[in-house]
């Protein structure tokens, strides 16, 4: 892989073996002349070959990675980190996740990931006052996944883990192995103008979630295209979350869940969700909660305002007896999760059926549906609402 500086860069020593071309990291001093072995060096005197990577050190902290990735690659001093068609080699993962507070990331060209059964992931992100922008694109290589069905491991795409105060745009993720992307403990951080494209594995890219949200506050989803054949947003927990002006396509809707654990805590409440002016097309549902049978937790305050349904086959979907561990409902809505404080007010389009509600009447309170104008061609089921509610 190249590693270019922006400006003019000390030489760094590298320690190569000889023998089955093994390379090892090495700590680095400054030198007048380069080493004998290897060097970084300013980007005029790059190889294109240049057989391993190290630490980067220049001036102005800035950092090109092209080539390919070398695991272990260091860019905790780079104020800026360009990615230009970087290849990443199968069961490696990308490391931005010990980025210097403010950095910014730039995804140009395309950047591949090789193909491994493995669970990555194959990105990780993490740092505070981050900005990562496009107009580059990840290819998960998908296709190569896709055939060998769900009962194989796969690699998460792109894992954000305590990503603080931090902006991601502009930039596109195409054919995802399994879920785009798993964001936990994460806070005041937006999300906007994506394109997660998995419609090359139309009918076979199971698993491929959009969002996957746990334990996080202050998160906002906004204006990004989601094309894929799962949840479009997929809430295990989290705090005070906007999900806005996005469009879901091909998938399972806008779903809360599945959620439920041994007790109520952070990681099994979801509350103060609001789900804004997003468009949902050719999926299964549109809004969904799912609830895990004889578990706990709390969905709470969560509004669902002027949102779009375009040929979804259920409309609202609200089940309390989803069984995890077959993979389905049971008809039998045994969950403890209390589902309290919900609002619907504005829901357009069509859909096949209008309602798909199974829940436990015990834990359920406080919902209100208003401007519901779903030109659907069934009613569909209602079984356990609040007495207030009226399907």
């Amino acid at each position: 892989m190249k590693i270019f500086a922006h400006s003019f860069a000390v030489v760094a020593l590298l320690v190569a073996a000889v023998n089955g071309f093994d390379v090892y990291q090495n700590d680095y001093t400054q030198q007048s002349e380069a080493s004998e072995v290897g060097q970084v060096s300013p980007a005029s005197q790059v190889s294109d070959d240049s057989p391993s990577q190290v630490d980067p050190v220049q001036q102005d902290n800035g950092c090109t990675l092209s080539g390919s990735y070398v695991q272990g690659t260091n860019v905790s001093h780079c104020n800026t980190v360009i990615i230009d068609s970087l290849s990443v080699p199968a069961g490696v993962t990308l490391d931005l996740s010990n980025l210097t507070s403010g950095a910014h990331i730039q995804f140009q060209g395309t950047t591949t990931f090789g193909q491994k059964l493995w669970d990555g992931p194959l990105l990780k992100l993490k740092g505070t006052d981050l900005s990562v922008t496009g107009p580059g694109t990840l290819d998960g290589q998908g296709s190569w996944y896709w055939p060998q069905g769900q009962n194989v491991t796969k690699p998460v795409f792109f894992k954000m883990n305590r990503v603080i105060n931090s902006t991601l745009s502009g930039f596109n993720l195409i054919n995802v192995p399994y879920r785009t992307f798993s964001i936990g403990n994460s806070n005041y951080t937006t999300i906007t103008g994506l394109t997660l494209n998995s419609t090359a594995g139309n009918g076979i890219a199971k698993n491929t979630d959009g969002f996957d949200l746990s334990k996080n506050d202050h998160f906002t989803i906004t204006g990004n295209r989601i094309y894929n054949q799962d949840d479009c947003l997929a809430m295990q927990s989290s705090t005070n979350t906007v999900f806005s002006n996005n469009y879901c396509s091909g998938g399972h809707g806008i779903s809360i869940g599945s959620l439920g654990g041994d007790k109520q805590d952070s990681s099994t409440t979801v509350a103060g969700l609001l789900v804004k002016g997003n468009t949902i097309v050719n999926s299964d549902n549109g809004i969904r909660i799912k609830t895990i049978i004889g578990l706990q937790g709390l969905v709470t305050d969560a509004s669902y305002i002027d949102n779009k349904l375009v040929n979804v086959k259920n409309a609202i979907v609200m089940h309390s007896d989803y069984n995890k561990t077959k993979g389905g409902y049971s008809g039998i809505p045994t969950s403890l999760v209390n589902i309290t404080n919900i609002k619907i007010d504005g829901l357009s389009g069509s859909a096949t059926n209008l309602y798909d509600v199974v829940v436990n009447p015990d834990v359920v309170s406080n919902w209100e549906f208003n401007n519901i104008a779903v030109n659907a061609t069934n009613v569909g089921q209602c079984n356990g609402g609040p007495s207030n509610v009226q399907c």
